[in-house]
């Protein structure tokens, strides 16, 4: 008896969701439909990938269905249970099931209804592979005690990456960055553990001195974690909240200013850039999400605005880095921003391609007409510009694709800088958030890289 027949006589005319998510695992049904575990990642989090679209989620709460929940790795926007899991890859992993006029959550019911058909040996071998990924073991506790933390040396890495001491010395920065000490026995060859110096604090240790940032969820004045920095190293200490924390810079007595950038190193350069150009005021705040962007880190960057004395004037420059994925996460803050007036969400379309999907409602007609005719206008624009320059490559790679249905409308578009600042461009206009926010790009791939080539630039200059 297949697990679909079991549940079929408790509820013989619908299987409830709850009944669903607690029998079918993500993890279980991603490993049926060609994912693959990647076992060098997410010891806590299992991660798995499906190659063949590009996709790379992790999934939490594993060892319990009934509360699992995904999130696509790189895109905060894709994630939730199983039901949008399935939902947002009906175009692509789950494409068999579609057919036309067939009502979406019926789509996703019968997915979920074909896998509990399976034959139970090969549900048993999925679980098996499922209990190989996910450590039992509970995840350690940050605690400030476990780091041997000091007032930041005067000769340390940030000099390496031509950040003056001005900077770190400013308003903005001054006591948010500290040094950073790591034990390191050489008789076993081996970094030892800051409670094992503490208890034992004669045995000789090799000491190295790193930066580190300290992140803060909003929520409390209490460190919720570390990000540690120097040459070759780039990490977060054991058991930071990398999740809903974020690093924040002091707050002037009125902001004008909020940067969001992907660096604590990115939001020094900034400062300096700013400083080189004459603008020393202490007038703006920096937040670092540490290379990526969550939707409790936007929620978190709110949480402060919000709580943070303001100009009248102020606005949220959105600072990550000059490449796909920091425009990537222009879109996602925006899209985050703009769910309870346009529900926008992220879907999965496809290999190196990123999708967004929308309900067709009479309710958002007048925003997405309008959507709609600027991304035709933009694909016209890239079409006519692939004919006039035939040599110019990619071009046509460019486009913006709709796919419009009578209930929903989804765009896909490659992983490229243009179309994603685009829509992002877009999205900020036709919903006035522009009046707050903009988008400041580095000239370089991030505002540290446009540093480092301005002082060779005036090096090459003195030879």
């Amino acid at each position: 008896m297949t697990k679909f027949d079991e549940l079929n006589k408790r509820f013989p005319n619908l299987i409830p969701v709850q009944e669903l998510r607690s029998n079918v695992s993500i993890v279980e049904l991603a490993i049926h439909y060609g994912y693959l575990p990647k076992r060098h990642k997410g010891r806590k989090r299992p991660v798995l990938e499906h190659v063949a679209y590009n996709d790379v989620i992790l999934i939490k709460n594993a060892q319990d269905a009934s509360q699992q929940v995904y999130q696509r790795v790189g895109n905060f926007t894709d994630s939730g249970t199983i039901i949008d899991f399935v939902r947002n890859r009906l175009s692509t992993v789950f494409s068999s099931f579609n057919q036309s006029g067939k009502d979406e959550f019926r789509t996703i019911v019968q997915v979920l209804y074909d896998y509990l058909r399976v034959d139970v040996d090969q549900i048993a071998l999925n679980r098996r592979a499922t209990s190989q990924l996910i450590e039992r073991g509970p995840k350690p506790a940050f605690s400030l005690d476990l780091f041997d933390l000091r007032p930041l040396e005067t000769n340390n890495y940030l000099q390496t990456r031509h950040i003056r001491s001005e900077i770190i010395n400013s308003p903005e920065f001054i006591h948010r960055i500290a040094t950073q000490i790591t034990y390191f026995d050489a008789q076993k060859k081996q970094v030892v553990d800051f409670t094992a110096v503490k208890e034992s604090p004669d045995h000789p240790h090799i000491l190295f001195s790193n930066v580190a940032f300290p992140y803060y969820d909003g929520l409390s004045t209490e460190v919720r974690g570390l990000e540690i920095r120097n040459a070759g190293i780039k990490l977060h200490a054991p058991g930071s909240d990398r999740s809903g924390s974020v690093f924040v810079s002091n707050p002037p007595p009125k902001a004008e200013q909020f940067f969001v950038l992907e660096s604590a190193i990115d939001a020094l350069s900034h400062k300096q850039l700013r400083f080189m150009q004459g603008d020393n005021a202490f007038s703006a705040v920096y937040f670092s999400t540490g290379g990526q962007l969550t939707s409790q880190q936007v929620n978190t960057i709110t949480r402060y605005i919000n709580s943070i004395k303001k100009a009248s004037n102020w606005t949220i420059n959105l600072a990550f880095d000059n490449d796909p994925k920091g425009h990537a996460f222009d879109l996602q803050f925006i899209q985050q921003l703009l769910i309870t007036k346009f529900p926008l969400r992220a879907v999965s379309v496809g290999t190196y391609k990123i999708g967004y999907a929308f309900p067709n409602q009479e309710a958002n007609s007048p925003f997405i007409e309008e959507l709609l005719e600027r991304i035709k206008s933009y694909n016209k624009t890239i079409s006519l510009e692939s004919l006039v320059n035939p040599i110019e490559s990619g071009l046509t790679n460019q486009l913006i694709t709709i796919d419009q249905t009578a209930d929903q409308i989804t765009l896909s578009m490659p992983e490229s800088s243009g179309p994603l600042s685009f829509l992002t461009k877009s999205l900020l206009e036709l919903s006035r958030l522009n009046k707050r926010i903009c988008i400041n790009k580095s000239n370089a791939k991030d505002f540290n890289q446009d540093i480092k080539q301005g002082i060779l630039t005036t090096y090459d200059h003195g030879n």
